[in-house]
């Protein structure tokens, strides 16, 4: 589909008259602003679209070729978005703050990648994105006609209005882990399975007996649910609101608000990281390392937790030669195999668009481009064939010397999952045939079900303080318990942390959030 700049060029002219006859085109509410169709989006004489830069942000560290990549992006849309393109990359680290910082300050960049595991919820309490929910149909009709086909817009409205363009790839994070088979069979680990906490448990230290010098497991603990933590959300069969740490019970009927760390779940974990933390499983220093310090591939890190991807993807070349002449074997087991789990959330990987975007209608449309125009999701997802991959039918590789633990110049850049289509996505190296046949097959099982509670996603317009309150004292206590840092006695030290979420106003969140719960179930 090619879209009639012309056309939309002469609706946006009297789009802009009727705006400014109106006097007053757009409005504020507590959760963002709402979008409309007034911005920097007039016609030249000629009824082409203006010229603009979109600027967009991703986290990770950007690829060398970056820059030429988007610029030949810029060159496929010059008669459909007239568009030049500012790619910016942030340290995964730093990328929360760093959109923080932009969207407090005002600053008109136009798109960040985002997710409700990432920064969604905080996001949104500051009111730093845009109400797209007529932007949408307007500027992106294809991609929006795939939202309502597949309801992929209901589950993650705020107060009934859509503030982010999700992808549309099905997803389940059910915690898998991927360890060092090897070692840990050699440190006495008799099971050719890890599927429960205690065998967890006993793999990690059979691995730390094996070779002392191996960093048995690594994660990031920058939020209410870990890597590690989600296999004791699954144990005890908990729903995770992606609401500053609330969750619900799987089975339970009348979907009870609880906030994690008053569970039974968040105990056992605090008093598993206490131990690791003491016995060497994981390292002393970790809230300052973030996870960095361990490597799978080099022979430094024996184990990860995962999703199914990690498990199946055909890598050849897992691990570096020296540490492949040593024998090491990569080995993957589901947790909990028979147990639920709830499919991710269309806002498991999204874009937004910041509230003070100067271009807000062009970047949408960028967003219904890469819906119809193959060759640009090809060009946005893999770059420029033979100078960034090569390409073979609907399989793309590394061009030589890239790739396999080798730095590459574009192909798999970080932030790039709020964009992906399923039905351009190509094969790789990794990602073959029997990789999509595997995942299809475990995501389609009957035990990987939609959320008891519809992906529901609460309005904190009226408990903003007390959002904001709850998330520091995560940071300045909660952290420290998910990462065993200084517990005396774990039933104390999490009572205290409790008490404290209770004081900044979590009593009133959770009657809050189970209030429009209710509401939004029986309606």
């Amino acid at each position: 589909m090619k879209i009639n700049t012309k056309r939309i060029a002469a609706g946006l002219l009297a789009i802009v008259l009727a705006v400014s006859l109106a006097a007053c085109g757009s409005s504020n509410n507590e959760s963002g602003t709402k979008g409309t169709s007034n911005k920097n989006e007039s016609a030249s004489k000629d009824g082409q679209l203006k010229p603009v830069t979109l600027r967009f942000y991703f986290p990770g560290d950007k690829p060398q070729a970056t820059d030429e990549v988007w610029q030949y992006v810029s060159e496929l849309t010059k008669d459909t978005l007239n568009a030049k393109f500012e790619i910016n990359y942030v340290n995964w680290n730093d990328f929360k703050n760093k959109m923080k910082l932009l969207q407090s300050s005002g600053d008109n960049y136009d798109l960040n990648f985002d997710g409700n595991w990432l920064d969604f919820p905080n996001a949104m309490n500051r009111g730093g994105y845009l109400d797209i929910t007529d932007l949408l149909p307007e500027y992106a009709p294809t991609l929006y006609k795939q939202y309502t086909d597949n309801n992929l817009l209901d589950p993650i409205k705020v107060n009934d209005r859509v503030y982010a363009a999700p992808w549309t790839v099905k997803k389940t994070s059910k915690p898998i882990v991927w360890y060092r088979g090897d070692l840990a069979a050699k440190g006495g680990y008799a099971k050719d399975k890890v599927e429960t906490v205690e065998d967890l448990d006993a793999m990690l230290h059979a691995m730390k007996k094996a070779d002392p010098a191996i960093l048995p497991i690594s994660f990031r603990p920058d939020n209410w649910f870990g890597d590690i933590s989600r296999v004791f959300q699954e144990k005890y069969g908990y729903e995770d609101l992606n609401f500053h740490g609330l969750v619900v019970k799987i089975d339970d009927p009348k979907h009870t608000v609880i906030p994690w760390e008053q569970t039974e779940a968040f105990k056992e974990y605090v008093t598993y990281m206490k131990k690791w933390n003491e016995n060497g499983i994981i390292p002393k220093n970790l809230l300052a390392t973030k996870g960095t310090e361990g490597d799978f591939s080099a022979g430094t890190m024996g184990a990860a937790i995962n999703q199914i991807d990690g498990g199946i993807l055909e890598n050849p070349n897992t691990f570096k030669p020296q540490i492949a002449e040593q024998g090491a074997v990569k080995t993957w087991s589901e947790f909990y195999p028979d147990s639920k789990w709830v499919l991710e959330s269309p806002l498991g990987n999204a874009v937004a668009i910041n509230k003070n975007a100067l271009n807000p209608e062009r970047a949408i449309m960028f967003l219904e481009q890469l819906t119809t125009n193959e060759k640009l999701y090809d060009a946005v997802m893999y770059g420029i064939i033979d100078k960034t991959y090569k390409a073979d039918g609907r399989k793309v590789s590394y061009m030589d010397g890239q790739g396999n633990g080798q730095p590459t110049n574009y192909l798999d850049w970080a932030g790039q999952w709020g964009f992906w289509r399923t039905e351009f996505q190509k094969e790789d190296s990794s990602r073959t045939a029997n990789y999509f046949k595997q995942y299809d097959a475990f995501i389609n099982r009957p035990n990987n079900i939609v959320s008891t509670i519809n992906y529901f996603v609460p309005d904190q317009a009226s408990i903003k303080t007390e959002s904001a309150k709850r998330e520091q004292i995560l940071s300045e206590l909660g952290l420290l318990l998910m990462t065993g840092i200084n517990i005396k006695d774990v039933d104390k030290d999490v009572l205290n942390f409790i008490t404290k979420e209770k004081d900044a106003g979590t009593d009133k969140i959770v009657a809050e959030v189970q209030k429009q719960l209710d509401a939004y179930l029986a309606k």
